[in-house]
């Protein structure tokens, strides 16, 4: 398959002078040469205006004043044609001229096949050539049936068109044009092939060059975050993150509670209407069924009834078939014996059988008269036979005497055809054999062209299309499949990871029950210390420890003995030591009857010890809990990052399995149109050999019928002399066959006349012959009837006697039969009564039991449906005492909405109770981390006060409480501070990501035009070159901070930033601060620096800027290096595509005879056409080049490329020369 690429370049009254028209062909080597201004570098410039470079890429750096489009296309009939060869294999070319709308415009109009001049250049009156005006150019191409597309007038859309660029947009019309077929492109060649002819070379615009081909071009680098907006956001956070992380836990609570509590009045209320609902049901399913057996009774006892009056008529109709069969099989025996009778004549020999005598006296009459003459004439007919046989003798020797001569007149001509044959034979065999050989020679070339046309056919079926393009489809395909294990593989990883994680965060909240039951415990344990610490405490001002201190024995005195426990616990009373003590409001009382006091300090005591070595081993189980639960934070941690890095890596793989469909699917649509291309030219192959295969059938057909011709002429001659030698033998033969037959004229007269004197002779005895034939012909006649009827005479008796008893018995039994069938009607008639009635009755039986059924499930299934919900509700303890209290339900008699609406509720009421129970155990959780704040100690004493041991009303006043707080924390603030988190950490690492990957992207573009340059290095004036990119990212200002902050965004994020950020994410983001507000980075090219290394003649040099590279080495050298830098490039965009690219160039006269020969051959390996421009040629180098161009003032000199041929045009150059 050829390969794509420009093929030839024509201007038409272009910008050389004096020139109407100059073809370049530009599909090898080719070399330009000319003095300065002779436009050879205007020329070199419309290789990258192909590409589809814009006319200020191309003038910019020229020494044109002018636009583009006034300098190229000075009129409005001058052209620039571009001929090449698109990715399909064929020939097109593009028309340019001027857009006569626009200033400085440009169109360009694709069209099929090669150009031809005649199209645009035309002859005037004076034969003086001129082109035609571009507004009379569409017409052109129409009337000489030029196949060409709408016009282009943007050269963006020619750009994409031309490399194409966004393949999956263009418009099919013109995707034939591209240089690229599938999803392949060229794009940015515009822009290289450009710098191939800038001149000296230049740092900056190589730097950008490799930016445009990164897509890079046109950004700049910006954090996009403005200072102010993050002290805004820092202020924002550190209101808010006392409350934010209680805000969904709150919310579900108190909606659940709210929930809870209509639920449980609605079921309530509905399990007294469906119990009275269930009796009711009940009292109708009973009755029902009562209804439906006593109908189902009576209605078979009816069918019973018809069934048997049926069966009777059945068995007398069953009698009446039988008899009636059996008569028609009587009168169809009889009838069929009679026609055998009638067909066999025994009617006409029963008639004949009766007139027998009669017919054998006729007979005797007959005999005797035919006997007297028969014995006349015998006599005459023996006469006449010896007469004829006389006649007949001679008559039969005179033939062969006559047929003898006959035959010798045949052998005759016979030798003289033979003789004709001896001639005619060996010209027919010459004229054969010369046939033969044509025809065998043409079939033996029509068999071939046949073979190649089934070949061809074949090829068509079955396209051998190129085994790379299937080599990657089918690399594609196993690359699919590995990533659909991958993913598969990541999905289970995933699933584990999850479960891991749910078994972790069930732990978590075992862990933090026992936890704070622990808590709860030493909270219990703590206060009853307290009690007992104050019971021991001198200082605690309880009665107890007062008398304990002042007065002992005090539980024996009068007033020991009537204190209780309440007494001597109290803080209140004040006691002191007085005159009185022992005796109560100056009162004296006799104790003596009264027990001492039990009470006291021993049991504190033991009870203080315990208590302290309880609070003790609490402590210590709540630190263990405490590391526990730290330990599973971690491990919940751990695994969160194990999940969400394997999510990442599933997104990541599901995100290359997605790109490896999309790019197997386009490497089969490639294929497909690398098929259609292929079917296509055997399609024109098929053709040709078709058209082939006609001419030589044609030929051959020619050939046979000139060589029947030729035949039929010999054989017309052959035909003409034998036809001479049968004439002579015709009149020799006619005259013995008049003769024979004048003979047998002879002897039939003379038969006739015998026969007439034998008709005479019988005649004269007065004897007829027809007479005399009739009887005997009647005799034999009558003889033969006699004979038969004597022979059938008792067959004949025997039919009269059956046909007497037949006339007879016939009838009857008809008349039998119709009644009979009558009588079979009349009972048919009554038994399809029967079956109607059957079929109604059967019917309203059906349709009646339906209706009961239908009833009676309708009936069960409400019934079951209320006794599961009447169970269900029963069991639900909570209802027990309540049911009492419940308001009536509205029902509107519509059970299944009720049941529906109960069993809907159900499992939503026992649902929502225990994620109540799990939503106060979260919320405690976390109440336990909210710190000493107002919240915090709000909660402590609205739970000590008002939430009681009732477990149930405990549970609902916890949600009250949090209903409370949530009312009075108003979160507006939150969403909007989230939201900026969010915002400010994607720009922030998004101008992370965007550094790193621009980063990674010209390392690599760097590290592929090395290596291909590495291999490109065949020149021994280069000992080694590398090119290196380096990076100087690491220059930025604040980019570590950058860093830190995009880990720890990310870390955030992967939690689904649905709360605030951490306190790191905090502090990250406020050291930013200061290095957003610094000087920002504004272009690219500051990030990484272009480093070329070469080794020329031993010695290693290092160049970085332009100075660097005019030092680097010689003229030529450098021209080397960007050669192969340019070559890389150029391969590097060029891809996999099958495009031979045109390389312009006008500094080659830099280098020898021997580095241009290793030039030009390492862009030849390559498929690259270099277009050289120079001043004057070389002897030595011209038969580098396949064409060679000489440009002058008035002419272009093209010679071809043999050594010393560019000299001898230059010399005669005012005198010889072809203009191109």
């Amino acid at each position: 398959m050829m390969y794509a690429g420009l093929t030839k370049v024509i201007a038409i009254n272009s910008y050389q002078k004096n020139k109407m028209f100059s073809e370049y062909s530009f599909d090898a080597p080719t070399q330009i040469t000319g003095g300065n201004g002779e436009g050879k570098t205007s020329l070199l410039r419309l290789i990258p205006f192909f590409y589809g470079a814009t006319g200020t890429q191309i003038v910019r750096k020229s020494n044109v004043n002018k636009p583009f489009a006034e300098w190229y296309l000075p009129h409005n009939n001058s052209y620039i044609v571009f001929e090449y060869i698109t990715a399909r294999g064929q020939v097109a070319h593009v028309i340019c001229y001027r857009n006569l709308s626009t200033k400085g415009g440009v169109v360009y109009l694709f069209v099929k096949g090669q150009f031809e001049q005649s199209m645009i250049i035309k002859q005037d009156s004076e034969d003086k050539p001129y082109a035609i005006g571009c507004t009379k150019l569409a017409a052109e191409l129409n009337a000489n049936g030029l196949h060409y597309e709408s016009r282009i007038t943007s050269v963006k859309e020619y750009r994409e068109i031309i490399q194409n660029i966004n393949a999956g947009n263009l418009s099919n019309q013109f995707l034939s044009y591209s240089l690229c077929s599938g999803r392949h492109d060229v794009r940015h060649i515009e822009k290289i092939t450009a710098a191939l002819i800038q001149g000296e070379f230049n740092m900056a615009d190589t730097k950008a060059l490799f930016l445009d081909i990164l897509e890079q071009g046109n950004s700049t680098l910006e954090f996009g975050v403005d200072a102010n907006r993050i002290e805004q956001w820092c202020d924002d956070y550190n209101g808010l993150t006392a409350f934010l992380n209680k805000k969904e836990a709150f919310i579900d609570a108190i909606a659940n509670n709210k929930q809870i509590a209509y639920l449980t009045n609605q079921l309530a209320s509905a399990l007294i209407t469906i119990r009275d609902v269930s009796e009711s049901l009940d009292g109708s399913l009973k009755t029902t069924e009562l209804k439906r057996s006593d109908f189902l009774e009576n209605s078979d006892k009816q069918i019973g009834e018809i069934n048997q009056d049926k069966l009777d008529k059945e068995v007398q109709k069953s009698a009446l078939q039988r008899s009636i069969t059996s008569i028609n099989s009587e009168i169809e025996v009889h009838h069929s014996k009679l026609i055998t009778y009638e067909n066999s004549g025994y009617p006409e020999l029963s008639v004949k059988l009766k007139q027998l005598p009669e017919m054998e006296d006729r007979v005797a009459q007959q005999r005797q008269s035919y006997a007297n003459l028969e014995t006349k004439v015998n006599d005459a007919k023996a006469k006449y036979e010896k007469d004829k046989q006389s006649l007949v003798s001679k008559f039969n020797k005179e033939k062969s005497d006559l047929t003898e001569q006959k035959l010798d007149a045949e052998k005759e001509c016979k030798v003289k055809k033979d003789k004709i044959d001896d001639v005619y034979q060996p010209q027919l065999k010459e004229l054969t054999q010369t046939h033969t050989s044509f025809i065998a020679d043409k079939s033996q070339a029509l068999m071939e062209h046949k073979a190649e046309l089934a070949t061809q056919k074949q090829r068509l079926k079955n396209p051998d299309i190129d085994e790379l393009l299937i080599e990657q489809r089918e690399l594609l395909e196993s690359e699919k499949d590995r990533l659909q294990e991958q993913v598969d593989t990541l999905k289970h990883k995933t699933t584990v990871s999850e479960k891991e994680g749910v078994n972790l965060q069930t732990k978590r909240e075992k862990l933090l029950e026992r936890l704070e039951a622990t808590r709860r415990n030493m909270r219990d344990a703590e206060a009853r210390l307290k009690v007992v610490s104050n019971r021991l405490d001198p200082d605690s001002g309880t009665l107890f420890s007062f008398l304990e201190a002042n007065r002992q024995g005090w539980q024996s005195s009068p007033l020991g003995r009537v204190l209780t426990d309440e007494l001597l616990m109290d803080t209140t009373l004040k006691p002191s030591m007085t005159e009185d003590s022992g005796s109560m409001y100056d009162l004296y009382i006799d104790t003596s009857n009264l027990a001492d006091c039990s009470v006291t300090n021993k049991a504190d005591v033991e009870e203080q010890a315990q208590l302290m070595d309880l609070i003790g081993e609490l402590e210590d189980a709540e630190a263990d809990f405490n590391k526990h639960i730290s330990k599973n934070d971690s491990a919940i941690k751990q695994s969160a990052l194990e999940l969400s890095r394997l999510r990442n890596e599933l997104r990541n793989a599901e995100g290359d399995l997605a790109q490896t469909k999309i790019n197997l699917k386009n490497k089969k649509i490639e294929i497909a149109r690398a098929k259609e291309g292929l079917v296509e030219k055997i399609n024109i192959s098929i053709k040709s050999i078709e058209k082939a295969i006609a001419l030589i059938e044609q030929e051959i057909s020619v050939t046979r019928e000139r060589f029947e011709e030729a035949k039929l002429e010999l054989n017309n001659d052959r035909l003409t002399q034998i036809s001479n030698v049968e004439s002579s033998l015709d009149l020799t033969i006619g005259a013995i066959d008049e003769l024979l037959e004048k003979r047998t004229l002879t002897l039939g007269e003379n038969k006739q006349r015998i026969k007439t004197e034998y008709e005479q002779r019988l005649s004269d005895q007065g004897i007829s012959g027809e007479i005399y034939q009739c009887y005997k012909e009647e005799i034999e006649l009558l003889d033969n009837e006699i004979k038969n009827l004597k022979e059938k005479s008792h067959k004949i008796k025997e039919y009269e006697t059956w046909l007497a008893v037949y006339e007879v018995d016939d009838p009857k039994r008809r008349d039998d039969r119709n009644t009979k069938v009558k009588e079979l009607e009349t009972v048919h008639q009554e038994i399809k009564s029967f079956d109607i009635k059957l079929k109604e009755l059967r019917a309203k039986v059906h349709r009646t039991k339906k209706e009961f059924d239908e009833k009676l499930s309708i009936l069960r299934n409400h019934k079951q449906r209320a006794d599961s919900a009447i169970s269900r509700l029963s069991n639900y303890v909570m209802f027990e005492g309540e049911e009492g209290s419940q308001e009536a339900l509205d029902y509107n008699g519509d059970l299944n909405s009720l049941l529906s609406d109960v069993e809907s509720k159900l499992p939503e009421l026992e649902r929502l109770t225990k994620l109540r129970k799990k939503d106060i155990q979260q919320m405690e959780t976390i109440t336990l981390n909210l710190g000493g704040g107002e919240l915090y100690r709000f909660w402590n004493e609205s739970s000590r006060n008002t939430i009681s041991e009732d477990i149930v009303a405990s549970d609902s006043k916890r949600i009250d409480i949090l209903e409370i707080i949530m009312n009075d924390i108003i979160p507006q603030v939150t969403s909007i501070t989230i939201e900026s988190a969010v915002n400010m950490g994607r720009m922030l690492v998004d101008f992370k990501h965007r550094l790193l990957g621009f980063d990674r992207d010209i390392k690599k573009l760097g590290r592929n035009i090395s290596e291909q340059v590495k291999l490109n290095n065949t020149f021994s004036v280069v000992g080694s070159i590398d090119i290196n990119v380096e990076s100087s990212l690491s220059k930025l200002q604040g980019w570590q901070d950058i860093i830190n902050f995009s880990e720890i965004y990310e870390e955030w994020d992967k939690t689904g930033s649905a709360e605030l950020p951490t306190k790191e994410f905090f502090n990250a983001l406020s050291t930013l601060t200061y290095h957003i507000s610094a000087e920002k980075v504004k272009k690219p090219t500051e990030l990484f620096d272009i480093k070329f290394e070469v080794i020329e003649n031993n010695q290693r040099k290092t160049a970085k800027t332009d100075k660097d590279m005019r030092d680097l080495a010689s003229n030529g050298t450098n021209l080397l290096i960007q050669s192969m830098l340019y070559l890389a490039l150029l391969t590097q965009q060029r891809g996999a595509s099958r495009l031979s690219i045109t390389y312009p160039t006008d500094e080659i006269g830099k280098l020898t005879a021997e580095n241009q020969a290793k030039l030009l051959k390492m862009m030849g390996a390559h498929n690259f056409n270099v277009i050289a421009a120079q001043p004057d040629g070389n002897n030595r180098t011209a038969n580098l080049f396949k064409y060679l161009y000489h440009l002058t003032p008035y002419k272009n000199i093209f010679n071809k490329p043999k050594v010393s041929k560019l000299a001898l045009a230059k010399a005669a150059e005012t005198s010889t020369g072809v203009e191109a």
